[in-house]
């Protein structure tokens, strides 16, 4: 009986392991979100799901990279800074999905499609954090790691 609940314990730990993490949004200043769900890595159809918490508010409001704190010359203090976001975008939700195969990736926040991308990206391609693409690359980078070595694709 010990042997089958440790079992258990080993792989209910394992599926945590598994959605824990930051989930990269597609803006270099905002913040990321926290990973609740990831199914499918390397496949044609991986996916992960996200939420925000007051952790991921929290590390933004004391980064802050708008000046919107005291501390950094804006009106707010990091608990005002901090509850202001909490209430704007605490029930928000993401989620992207990967077809590894193919190098793709569709990222949505809050229900719309956000952001698109294919890999490997052109010679040309705009990286830059105006582009959103960082973000996107690191979630093809978890949700594909191996298509992602293959692709050369690298966050």
């Amino acid at each position: 009986m010990m042997l089958r609940v440790a079992f258990a314990l080993s792989i209910v730990a394992v599926n945590a392991a598994h959605a824990a993490g930051d989930f990269p949004l597609a803006s270099c200043k905002g913040w990321d979100g926290t990973i609740i769900a990831r199914d499918g890595i390397d496949s044609i159809s991986a996916s992960m799901r996200g939420i925000i918490t007051k952790a991921d508010i929290q590390e933004y409001c004391e980064r802050d990279p708008g000046g919107e704190t005291k501390q950094y010359g804006g009106k707010l203090t990091v608990r005002q800074c901090i509850d202001l976001y909490l209430r704007e975008e605490g029930r928000a939700t993401m989620s992207a999905q990967a077809n590894c195969r193919a190098g793709t990736i569709t990222y949505q926040y809050g229900g719309r499609v956000s952001g698109r991308a294919r890999f490997p990206l052109g010679p040309d391609a705009d990286t830059s954090c105006a582009s959103g693409m960082p973000p996107m690359i690191r979630q093809f980078t978890i949700l594909c790691p191996a298509a992602a070595k293959r692709l050369k694709v690298e966050d």
